[in-house]
């Protein structure tokens, strides 16, 4: 986040601290496509992404005095979206009376054009089996810029940790990508 967003975000952090409503809700406006883009890239079903996302930034409304405005609101975020799923996973398992577990499906077919592109030319192939904490760390790191710290808070894992991972998979894709090109 860039400096003028990182006071804007603390700004209204601070108004939405003291009970302002309307701060919040730009607050939700500004990172509901962060959100939901950490969520979907867990293959979560966009429906149950949604569901996710709306009881997370509840919990955030509910937990808006705990937030440090010295630290990373996306990562505070993030780390109650991921909690949230983890709830939802194990409601869900609770829940169904047939033994098998909640399953966590690909992305449903709602996609945008960009990504039809990327289909097309094979490049989806490429990332198809990325498990789902190999997406999100990718998606985090390259796509969001992303420190290295923040993303193992997120993650729940070790700083070395999610530098190791994100290796091993660029490793992997530049693999990947010459196989297909060659």
């Amino acid at each position: 986040m860039q400096n003028g967003e990182n006071r804007d975000c603390n700004a209204l952090i601070e108004l939405a601290k003291k009970g302002q409503k309307s701060a919040f809700t730009q607050l939700v406006k500004m990172y509901y496509g962060t959100v939901m883009y950490y969520l979907l890239g867990m293959n979560i079903k966009h429906a149950d992404a949604e569901d996710v996302a709306q009881e997370a930034f509840i919990n955030a409304f509910r937990k808006i005095d705990q937030v440090n405005t010295s630290g990373s609101f996306t990562g505070w975020l993030l780390r109650i979206a991921r909690n949230q799923f983890i709830d939802k996973l194990r409601r869900e398992k609770k829940l169904d009376t047939s033994g098998s577990q909640f399953e966590i499906a690909e992305i449903p077919d709602d996609r945008t054009p960009e990504t039809h592109a990327v289909s097309a030319a094979g490049v989806e192939s490429i990332f198809a089996d990325l498990k789902p904490r190999e997406r999100v760390i990718l998606e985090l790191r390259v796509f969001q810029g992303m420190p290295f710290c923040e993303l193992a808070e997120i993650m729940g894992m070790t700083e070395g940790n999610v530098r190791l991972v994100f290796h091993r998979l660029i490793a992997k894709l530049r693999a990947r990508f010459e196989e297909k090109a060659g």
